[in-house]
């Protein structure tokens, strides 16, 4: 049997609990800005937030974007 190097789902869980307790405190808004300002500064996502995909319906989709700040 192969051992497994690296434990997706565990580090998964470890990390929603790390973002929980920094998040602890902050209002639906805070966190909303917080999200978008760490995706403004992620270059992974400027790559993919106007990616535009054929759905299987024939339509095209913008996928990945995020929301406009108020």
């Amino acid at each position: 049997m192969n051992k497994k190097s690296f434990d997706a789902v565990a580090w998964m869980r470890s990390r929603r609990e790390q973002i929980d307790q920094e998040d602890q405190g902050l209002t639906w808004e805070e966190r909303r800005t917080k999200t978008l300002a760490l995706l403004a500064t992620d270059p992974l996502w400027q790559r993919l937030k106007s990616r535009v995909v054929e759905s299987g319906s024939g339509h095209t989709e913008t996928k990945a974007e995020a929301p406009k700040p108020a």
